[in-house]
C-alpha cells in the first residue's frame, strides 16, 4: 500500500500517477514494467516516488487496489431480491456489468489478472447476496453462514479468474450450476 504521503496528494495528482502506472503494468506486465519509466512518465522525481511508494511492488499494489475499487463500484451494492429467479437475475446482471467493464477497460483486466487474489477476503457484495439467498430460502444455511459465504466467494473467485484469463468466455452458466449445487438450491 502506498505510504501516507501519497494519500495527502491532491486527488487529481494521485489519479494521474495511478493512470500512468496502470498503463505501464497493463502493457508490460507486473514484472516487465519499469518503476523508473513509470515515474518518469508520471512526471515525478525518483525522490518523490520513494516518498509515495516503497518500490514497484508497492506501486503495483496501489494500482491493483484502485482498479479493484473501481471495478467493485461497477457492481454497486447488492440489490435485494424477493425470489430465487430475481437473485439469479441480479447475479447475472452483475456478472454482465463486470464483463462489460473489463471488456471496455482492458488495462483494468490486465492489472486484475496479474494481481494476487487474496484468499478468504470478505466481499460485501457476496456476503449480502448469500444473506439474501438464505432469507428467501434459496440457500441452505445448515453448513453455517460463514462457511457457505466463504465457499461461495471461492467459487465466484475461480469464475472471476477464468473470466480474467479468458475475457470472451461467459462463465455465468457454469457459475450458476456450481452455486446451485453448493447452495443445495434444488433441495
Amino acid at each position: 500500500m502506498p505510504l501516507p504521503r501519497f494519500d495527502r496528494l491532491a486527488p487529481e495528482a494521485r489519479a494521474a500517477i495511478l493512470a500512468v502506472a496502470r498503463e505501464h503494468f497493463a502493457r508490460d506486465g507486473r514484472d516487465g514494467a519499469s518503476f523508473n519509466r513509470i515515474i518518469a512518465d508520471a512526471g515525478i522525481s525518483k525522490t518523490s516516488a520513494y516518498h509515495y511508494f516503497d518500490g514497484k511492488e508497492d506501486l503495483f499494489g496501489a494500482v491493483a487496489g484502485d482498479v479493484a475499487a473501481r471495478t467493485v463500484a461497477v457492481l454497486g451494492a447488492w440489490p435485494e431480491a424477493a425470489t430465487a429467479d430475481e437473485l439469479w437475475k441480479r447475479l447475472t446482471e452483475g456478472s454482465a456489468r463486470l464483463r462489460a467493464h473489463l471488456r471496455n477497460h482492458p488495462g483494468d483486466r490486465a492489472v486484475l489478472a496479474a494481481a494476487d487474489r487474496p484468499a478468504g477476503a470478505e466481499d460485501p457484495w457476496i456476503t449480502a447476496m448469500v444473506a439474501n439467498g438464505v432469507r428467501i430460502g434459496l440457500i441452505d444455511p445448515a453448513p453455517g453462514i460463514a462457511f457457505v459465504t466463504a465457499a461461495t466467494a471461492a467459487v465466484i473467485g475461480v469464475a472471476d479468474g477464468l473470466a480474467l484469463d479468458r475475457p470472451g468466455d461467459d462463465v455465468t452458466p457454469a457459475l450458476r450450476l456450481l452455486l446451485e449445487r453448493l447452495w443445495n438450491a434444488g433441495r
